[in-house]
């Protein structure tokens, strides 16, 4: 099977050196919009993993190359100079600042490659090339942490090529994810996120052509209610596949949190986390100031749709005690 790399000459060179380079990575497993982009940060935080920065993904083709030659901070450097010219400040669609350092989903590095963007036969040697380059340009003692909402609901395939795959599920209220999903595909494709144009060419490709762009902002606009529809069909998908194949991860491999918990007690929900996982945080953290969660205002058709959204997830509101 041949890698399809982004852009393989920079690296090229010293691809030979990741053979013996071992990973056994932790997923973070959840819904997009759930939560794992903030719970990522916090693990981070805790100094107890290596992980997927954006000047990973922006810069593929040159992370050995930067580490060999000592050039990682010029990188960096240079990043963080595109980022002010760019006035980049926010994701747009939350408030996260990013930053050449903002931890990051593989699954760019997938697609930009011209993958699927959650792991499969066909994208698993690129996949695990790309934990062997951050396990080989970081601290070799720590676990490798990712996370990928894609790969929310094909668990069961990473766990049958990477058996030794550990996994931390969280979860939210499925209406505030629908919520959140529709707020933000909406904006990302009603005002241009130099950000994410940097991290998906998917993104760059579809906001640049007006025509695709329209489709994608009508599949997910209130017309006919066509995106509550579409988004609380993709969620349906997900955490029904999730319901299908839990029973089959070993308990020892897996722990499960809510979103809902972290916002009212992070620190004990991290904790909980860091002890199943058999670490202990390697700095101090102040769990409180990490997160902020925001009110949740409903928009008018998932609103209107509460009742018929309830109906539908009802087995998976169970199951999380909703």
């Amino acid at each position: 099977m041949q890698v399809t790399t982004i852009n393989n000459i920079p690296d090229e060179p010293y691809l030979d050196l990741l053979g013996k380079v071992d990973f056994n990575p932790i997923f973070i497993m959840g819904d997009h919009r759930s939560g794992t982009t903030v719970f990522y940060q916090i693990l981070v935080a805790t100094e107890c993993f290596n992980y997927l920065k954006a000047a990973h993904i922006i810069k593929y083709d040159r992370i050995l190359d930067d580490r060999i030659n000592g050039t990682q901070e010029q990188t960096r450097q240079e990043l963080e100079n595109l980022f002010k010219s760019l006035e980049i400040s926010d994701r747009q669609f939350d408030k996260v600042k990013p930053t050449p350092d903002l931890p990051e989903e593989y699954g760019f590095i997938l697609r930009n490659a011209g993958y699927e963007s959650y792991l499969n036969p066909e994208n698993l040697l690129l996949f695990s090339q790309l934990c062997q380059k951050i396990q080989f340009t970081s601290n070799s003692d720590k676990p490798l942490l990712l996370k990928n909402p894609w790969c929310f609901p094909h668990f069961m395939y990473i766990k049958s090529v990477l058996p030794k795959a550990k996994f931390v599920f969280i979860h939210r209220h499925p209406i505030h994810v629908i919520n959140s999903k529709l707020k933000t595909v909406r904006l990302i494709f009603s005002v241009a996120s130099p950000y994410t144009q940097l991290i998906s060419k998917r993104y760059g490709k579809i906001f640049d052509n007006p025509m695709l762009r329209l489709l994608f902002r009508i599949k997910y606009s209130s017309l006919f209610g066509l995106g509550v529809r579409q988004v609380t069909q993709t969620s349906l998908l997900a955490t029904t596949y999730y319901l299908e194949n839990i029973r089959s991860l070993p308990t020892t491999d897996y722990i499960s949190i809510k979103y809902e918990d972290l916002c009212q007690s992070p620190e004990s929900t991290i904790l909980k986390v860091l002890e199943f996982l058999q670490l202990e945080a390697k700095t101090t953290v102040d769990y409180e100031r990490s997160i902020a969660p925001r009110p949740v205002n409903l928009l008018p058709e998932v609103e209107n749709s509460y009742d018929e959204i309830c109906r539908k997830l009802q087995p998976y509101l169970v199951h999380c005690g909703y």
